[in-house]
């Protein structure tokens, strides 16, 4: 876009909500400018060819881009075959975060990492965040406006009397009935991505004006609006009933059990979608062809960071931790070579339970299990079966759903409990240090142990690297290792030192095996948008 004063280049001032020019400084309200920036386009097979209005250079543009700037000089371009039918935005919410307040943000969140690698630190590296225009299908959803009747109750303690407390109370459904729910519309961003910076308000929408994309980054919307409609009216339903309790803090509200219930009851219905551009903040780290995700809300600086572990801070970090919990046992139990077979044996137990819970969610990644828009796109690249994947959403969302009294209640069981736990880990310690409590022991880690390893392999049928049952299998075989060396009982306590570090190196093996494993979550595909070049990166 440029400027009508000198013809440089115009570019949104978040601040200000004005459009700015990098070269005259002139301001210039969005409403009053209307100049046309697009593009004339021609399709050129899976490519778009398309003419720059400033310098009449032929271009190309091949994926999902929907703002370009010209290699040659530099102008931005809109590509308006790419917002065409109903992937048109008809509305749009503006950056309210500016780049200083979204790199402080981003800082302040990682100065709570530890192993973060010393590169992303870097104001260099910070200084790359892009904002970009992300473009999601905004669904209406319409519930009953009168207010309703509901009943309620409320439970305390004062004094030495329970007091329970009946309730009817006259409820409303908040912005009159009408919510709108926002699913993002690219294959480009991970639904779960998605919903880690959400909400947007909708306070904040206005109709779409090119001239907020000056300077930034937009993609088009390539996940048919169908893809969501499902989910819509049941999300919907929730936030409705969550609004509503926010209003009766302290009231324990009775809704109908089930879902549709719930629907019946507030008269949901599902009204159609509108395609709006909504902001997110983009920076990425890449290692070789994979990248890793800060992504922070435009509008209300919500953040998101999946970045990878540093080995080296890990080790060392590690290393101080295990030699603190060693000097801390030597007080209180006498260590000896038998005492180390079992223990050894439990350390790789422990590592396998976290080598397995990486191991379901490197499934849920591979198969996309969470990522609605690729499953419907994609289908051919997924190992899972569409009925498993359902069901991992299924148990998933009842795991959410499920605080109530009973759960509150183990809560506070735990808490009380954990203040018995210390004297009796040291009773612990004292029985198994003898030979035949460590022979026990060491057996039923085993039993333990081959169970992981039998559920492990059910779980590599959905994952891609069939490799990752080799630190399992070599867990188990080391925890067999020691249970030999307890069952024959050899006098010399060699033996049990050896067993102890075949335990502990399969241990360590696993450890960063399974470091290698969270970086892989942590990371994903090269995207589209991470070599973006042209917009106003000091935004």
């Amino acid at each position: 876009m440029k400027c009508p004063n000198c013809n440089g280049t115009l570019v949104y001032d978040i601040t200000k909500d004005v459009l700015k020019c990098k070269h005259c400084g002139s301001l210039i309200d969005i409403a009053d400018y209307e100049r046309d920036n697009a593009a004339d386009e021609t399709e050129w097979g899976d490519a778009i060819l398309y003419t720059c209005r400033n310098c009449g250079a032929q271009l190309i543009s091949m994926d999902d881009t929907a703002v370009t700037y010209c290699s040659y000089c530099g102008s931005e371009t809109i590509l308006r075959s790419q917002m065409s039918g109903d992937r048109k935005p008809r509305y749009l919410i503006p950056f309210k975060i500016s780049k200083r307040k979204c790199k402080n943000i981003f800082t302040k969140e990682l100065s709570k990492k530890l192993y973060v690698p010393e590169e992303l630190k870097q104001p260099e590296f910070i200084e790359k965040f892009r904002a970009i225009y992300i473009p999601y299908w905004m669904y209406y959803v319409k519930f009953r406006e009168e207010p309703f009747s509901l009943s309620g109750f409320k439970t305390y303690t004062r004094g030495n009397y329970d007091y329970y407390e009946e309730y009817e109370v006259a409820a409303r459904i908040h912005d009159n009935g009408l919510y709108g729910i926002p699913f993002d519309g690219s294959r480009n961003f991970d639904d779960s991505i998605a919903q880690e910076i959400a909400p947007f308000s909708r306070k904040d929408l206005i109709p779409f004006n090119p001239a907020y994309l000056a300077g930034m980054y937009a993609d088009r919307a390539n996940v048919d609006a169908e893809v969501y409609e499902k989910e819509v009216t049941d999300r919907a339903t929730e936030e409705a009933i969550n609004d509503i309790r926010s209003d009766f803090k302290g009231i324990n509200l009775i809704f109908p059990k089930t879902l549709q219930q719930k629907k019946e009851f507030l008269q949901t219905r599902y009204l159609g979608h509108d395609s709006v551009y909504l902001p997110v903040w983009f920076l990425t780290w890449r290692n070789n062809d994979r990248v890793a995700y800060a992504i922070i809300n435009g509008q209300t600086g919500k953040i998101h960071i999946d970045l990878p572990v540093d080995k080296k801070k890990f080790s060392l970090i590690t290393l101080l931790i295990a030699a603190i919990i060693f000097v801390v046992l030597s007080l209180f139990v006498s260590v000896t070579a038998r005492f180390l077979t079992w223990v050894s044996a439990l350390i790789v137990f422990l590592i396998g339970l976290g080598f397995h819970s990486e191991l379901k969610k490197i499934r849920d990644k591979d198969n996309h299990v969470f990522d609605k828009g690729y499953l419907i796109t994609d289908q051919k690249d997924i190992l899972m079966p569409e009925k498993a994947r359902d069901r991992l959403r299924n148990k998933a969302e009842q795991s959410m759903s499920s605080i109530n009294a009973g759960n509150v209640l183990k809560i506070i069981l735990m808490c009380i409990g954990s203040f018995f736990l210390f004297p009796i880990i040291i009773v612990f310690f004292s029985v198994f240090a003898t030979d035949e409590g460590a022979g026990f022991l060491i057996f039923f880690i085993l039993i333990l142990q081959a169970i992981l390893f039998l559920r492990e392999l059910l779980l590599v049928r959905h994952l891609k690297d069939k490799s990752s049952i080799l630190p399992s299998f070599v867990s188990l075989a080391s925890v067999v290792c020691n249970f030999l060396i307890s069952l024959y009982h050899p006098v010399e306590d060699w033996w049990y030192y050896l067993g102890s570090i075949v335990c502990l190196l399969a241990a360590g093996a696993m450890c960063f095996d399974l470091i290698d494993r969270y970086n892989d979550l942590s990371t994903r595909p090269l995207p589209s948008f991470y070599e973006r070049k042209g917009g106003d990166d000091n935004a």
